[in-house]
């Protein structure tokens, strides 16, 4: 049986996938009243741009206002009441505690030196017991008197501890009350938290809102993403992104995001359940100030550079009972090889050659496949190579483009369906190619 053949090529490919998604908003919040009252400004617009800081809304301050004024005063008084308390008395009490003492110390000699006559006096029997105990009781009541003058000149000197610890708690808790008033007058001012755009109002100037209403939205103008939807074969080859280059055709803008792309893309890990594709988010570096939330974009995402990937034309493929296959001749005979089948460019489809036995030196039966069979005897002849651009018996392809042809999705054969919002390119490092989906022969 005559069979026309071919070579098997490597070639090194630059994988990408197109994409289509949105730009949001990677900042954006409820604005929210942190305290009651009646709301009496609200300067700012809908669809007003905003830096961090400014003025959106106002409650009415009065309230609080007069409530710190008031707190402020009785720190003053709590305040000269705790360094009094802790001085302790004031310096005429303290000389009259002084002299107090004195005198005590005075009255205290005098008891022990009388007490000390009458003692010699009694051993002499001149004076009786009764009388000398009545000494004795006077010099015991001279020290207690003496003990109380010291006692009290202490404490009016450094103060009852007691009242200074009072004092001191009191003085902190309207430190406390006063902090936390001065902190709800700050919050009657609803102030932007970032640089961004107001996107709603949710109540007018005369509202009264308590601490939680929402008083508007609004989000942030510096920091954006990209949400694109991507094949979920693609969940696994994020780390290789080298590039994406992005096109908002609605504003004419194009650009790219090439450094830092594992810290920047992240995977959103839910699934569509219609499509099974991913989405994926990508956060702008500079975004362009044209951009806002919404706007519907299209990407392209460049991944590594394959090496040495083995390509066969892609008429030499046949789906048969042994899923797809190509031929080869060995020894006047057709010889089969399991492969699985991936992109196509320009008329070659990339496989993956399971029992590694495609190489460079492979007769590859490329016309005539399909009507062949394991084993069958077969007259090989030099073919004029396959459609695309190839040189005959399989030579390297030319340089150039194929427009219109969309590729297969990753890791399905070629000519598998592919989901409606994405598309996956292939082409050699130095040119984009286009692709298509390999057409298959089936076995006779």
């Amino acid at each position: 049986m005559p069979v026309e053949i071919g070579k098997v090529e490597f070639r090194d490919i630059v994988d990408e996938v197109r994409a289509v998604g949105n730009i949001i908003a990677d900042q954006r919040v409820t604005l929210t009243a942190e305290v009651r009252g009646k709301l009496v400004e609200f300067p700012v617009k809908e669809g007003q741009r905003l830096h961090a800081g400014d003025l959106i809304a106002q409650v009415d301050p009065r309230e609080y206002r007069l409530q710190v004024d008031r707190l402020r005063a009785e720190l003053i008084s709590s305040r000269n009441e705790y360094d009094k308390t802790k001085e302790g008395a004031r310096p005429e009490d303290r000389a009259r505690l002084k002299a107090q003492l004195q005198a005590t110390q005075s009255t205290l000699n005098l008891a022990k030196k009388e007490e000390q006559r009458f003692r010699q006096l009694k051993e002499e029997g001149v004076v009786s017991q009764s009388q000398y105990d009545e000494k004795v009781d006077r010099l015991k009541q001279a020290e207690e008197n003496h003990r109380a003058s010291e006692a009290e000149l202490e404490a009016g000197e450094k103060g009852r501890e007691e009242d200074v610890l009072k004092a001191a708690a009191q003085l902190e808790s309207v430190t406390k009350q006063l902090e936390l008033m001065e902190l709800n007058l700050e919050k009657t001012a609803i102030i932007a938290p970032f640089d961004g755009t107001l996107l709603r109002r949710t109540v007018e100037v005369g509202a009264y809102v308590s601490d939680g209403d929402a008083v508007g939205e609004m989000i942030g103008a510096s920091a954006l993403k990209a949400v694109i939807e991507l094949p979920q074969g693609y969940r696994s080859r994020l780390n290789e992104l080298t590039g994406i280059e992005f096109e908002v055709p609605e504003l004419g803008l194009k650009f790219k995001e090439n450094s830092r792309l594992k810290s920047r893309v992240r995977i959103i890990p839910d699934a569509n359940i219609f499509s099974g594709n991913i989405q994926a988010q990508v956060e702008l570096s500079r975004p362009d100030r044209a951009l806002f939330p919404g706007v519907t974009l299209e990407a392209r995402l460049k991944f590594n550079v394959r090496r040495q990937v083995k390509h066969v034309p892609s008429i030499s493929l046949v789906i048969g009972e042994q899923g797809t296959v190509v031929y080869a001749v060995k020894e006047g005979k057709a010889h089969l090889i399991p492969v699985k089948s991936g992109l196509e460019r320009d008329g070659w489809v990339e496989v993956t050659d399971f029992t590694r036995q495609l190489n460079k030196t492979t007769q590859l039966i490329i016309r005539g496949s399909g009507a062949v069979f394991p084993g069958a005897k077969v007259m090989p002849t030099i073919g004029g190579g396959p459609p695309g651009g190839g040189p005959p018996g399989g030579g390297p392809p030319q340089k150039g483009t194929s427009p219109g042809n969309k590729p297969a999705e990753p890791g399905k054969e070629a000519g598998s369906p592919k989901p409606p919002s994405t598309e996956a390119k292939g082409q050699p490092p130095e040119k984009t190619g286009g692709e298509k989906p390999a057409p298959a022969k089936k076995a006779s």
